[in-house]
């Protein structure tokens, strides 16, 4: 899709999520590499999910192409992220998390295998996710999130 959309559709492919406010409409796209907090931000219990990582950009608004969402499950809690902590259930898939064999239960905080611990599932296991996955509107809003020694800073 980051190949046809923009050679076969004239529409620009982004690596990005996107979220849209109930009330007024406004559309944000959120950018940043991977763990940079694009799925932690988009996934806003105020705002509707378009999607947390693969959107399409055109004249008529912004869609998205992946139809799920991948997040970073190192140190997850449902205390700090409860959309992205209640969406891991049956039909989600675990990469990396160790859990307990007997109970079933994973710990989103052992990094034995590695510290890259994420999670794939379906974007409707958000509650607030909007289906279908676009807006008829241009975004109001760009976050371009960054990495650098220090932490984790917006622009």
């Amino acid at each position: 899709m980051h190949y046809l959309q923009p050679v076969k559709f004239g529409q620009l492919s982004l690596h990005s999520s996107a979220n849209v406010g109930m009330d007024k409409g406004d559309v944000t796209l959120f950018f940043g590499l991977s763990g940079t907090g694009k799925t932690t931000l988009s996934a806003d219990p105020n705002r509707l999910l378009i999607g947390d990582d693969e959107h399409v950009w055109s004249d008529t608004g912004v869609f998205n192409i992946e139809g799920g969402c991948y997040a970073k499950c190192i140190n997850l809690s449902s205390e700090k992220e409860p959309e992205i902590f209640n969406a891991i259930r049956f039909g989600s898939i675990l990469e990396n998390v160790l859990y307990n064999p007997a109970t079933r239960t994973p710990d989103y905080d052992d990094v034995t295998i590695t510290g890259n611990t994420c999670c794939a599932y379906p974007i409707e296991y958000i509650p607030n996710a909007k289906i279908p996955r676009m807006v008829d509107r241009q975004p109001s809003n760009i976050i371009m999130s960054t990495c650098d020694a220090f932490g984790v800073l917006l622009s």
